[in-house]
């Protein structure tokens, strides 16, 4: 895999906008165009040091950010004026369709950027998609792709006729797959430093503001040897998020959870037909314990919104609006209860259960009977899959496993050993 040379135009884009690759280079796979930013021989990166600093005025924004494109051809007037309907994501793939569209001072950014991203919510067939395996990823996927065609059917009845609005769905993918974003929720794209690639576990560089407030830089988390990639940690989100948006699963992912009941009146609902009377009868009143669950679930997103306003800056008008866009998209998905990597149990679920259990229980332990209900519902949801892990194991290895079959092999069977780490855990 060769370094580009500093006559290749990529190389060429970067100097001229003062992005500093003194001490990295990209590096280009010639099967498959993958880019990757390596140290540079004879080089050494201590840590805290840049290892890559972006100008913002190299990189393509949205309207309000200071980045040298920032045109958001879907606001029509005032700064914001599309966020009623569209999503930070929306906004930035427009600016970043219409400078493609322009053939300007970024044309050679933007044919660096991958011709096609094949994600689950893009290309794949509903088959494919089902071989998820877990509820939760499908009905995602087929929720971003019905949102997805209503955007791109208002984009075609309002701006058809643009010639930026043919790449909209090309820049949309890669969008979701490179964006940077530091403030107030707002994302945007910084040349060569989007070329980093991602690592679950293993980052050594991570992106700040620059001192001078002019720039995106990279910063080394350690020493980092000559010849050495760099890679950085996308975010600390559940597989979902990657294999979704960016096409790819990355391992094992120690952010990664299963949802166990997609709300926690499901959950109560499960609680209440699983611990029944010796006869066999329902003893929980199922209404009560809905209202408990709704009541929990209230609390909840009330300090989830608190904490997006203290994120946004305050309780000044600006701020707020900042906070209700970011609400929305957070909320849009999150999980319902669930278990993760790290044997963390869902406060909300844990004290519903916990009252269930002392209302019907009194004499036991209610934690241990907590715990038991967990551990029955994860035993549950493996016993429904259509494969066992084995099964899994041999698919993602066979050489003639077709790739999608393989990312969603790969995808399933990391949330299965999840759901049996806490069997184990839970005994």
């Amino acid at each position: 895999m060769p370094a580009l040379s500093n006559d290749h135009p990529l190389v060429a884009f970067a100097s001229s906008f003062g992005i500093e690759l003194n001490d990295v280079e990209i590096y280009e796979d010639e099967r498959t165009n993958d880019r990757s930013v390596r140290v540079r021989e004879g080089s050494t990166l201590k840590t805290n040091s840049v290892a890559l600093r972006v100008p913002f005025s190299a990189c393509v924004g949205t309207s309000g950010l200071r980045c040298g494109k920032n045109v958001c051809p879907l606001d029509d007037g005032a700064v914001g004026s599309s966020r009623e309907f569209y999503t930070a994501s929306d906004r930035l793939a427009a600016t970043l369709a219409a400078t493609r569209a322009e053939n300007g001072t970024h044309e050679a950014y933007c044919v660096a950027l991958p011709g096609r991203v094949e994600t689950p919510t893009t290309e794949w067939t509903k088959a494919e998609i089902g071989e998820l395996g877990f509820v939760r990823a499908i009905a995602n996927c087929a929720k971003t792709k019905s949102r997805d065609d209503e955007v791109e059917r208002r984009l075609l009845e309002k701006y058809g006729a643009e010639s930026w609005a043919k790449h909209f769905a090309w820049a949309r993918a890669c969008v979701r797959s490179r964006a940077v974003g530091l403030e107030h929720g707002e994302s945007f794209l910084a040349p060569v430093l989007d070329m980093v690639n991602h690592s679950h576990t293993a980052a050594n560089v991570k992106w700040d503001p620059s001192d001078d407030g002019d720039a995106v830089v990279l910063r080394a988390l350690r020493t980092i040897e000559s010849g050495e990639e760099l890679l950085t940690q996308y975010a600390c989100e559940p597989a979902e998020s990657f294999l979704l948006h960016m096409g790819f699963v990355g391992g094992m992912n120690p952010y990664d959870r299963v949802e166990l009941w997609t709300s926690l009146e499901a959950a109560a609902d499960w609680f209440a037909e699983t611990f029944k009377s010796e006869r066999g009868e329902v003893v929980l009143d199922k209404a009560a314990g809905r209202q408990v669950a709704m009541e929990l679930e209230a609390q909840q997103r009330a300090r989830e919104r608190a904490s997006i306003v203290g994120l946004a800056g305050g309780a000044d008008a600006v701020a707020d609006e900042s906070a209700e866009i970011r609400l929305r998209e957070v909320q849009s998905t999150l999980m319902g209860p669930s278990v993760g990597w790290k044997t963390d149990y869902d406060e909300a679920l844990w004290l519903m259960f916990r009252h269930f259990t002392k209302a019907l229980m009194p004499d036991e332990n209610a934690d241990h009977i907590v715990l038991h209900a967990i551990k029955k519902r994860c035993e549950e949801m493996l016993m429904s899959m259509r494969t066992t892990i084995e099964e899994d194991e041999k698919l993602f290895s066979a050489e003639d496993t077709p790739p999608r079959l393989r990312l969603a092999v790969e995808f399933r069977l990391y949330k299965k050993c999840l759901l049996v780490k806490h069997l184990r855990e839970s005994s």
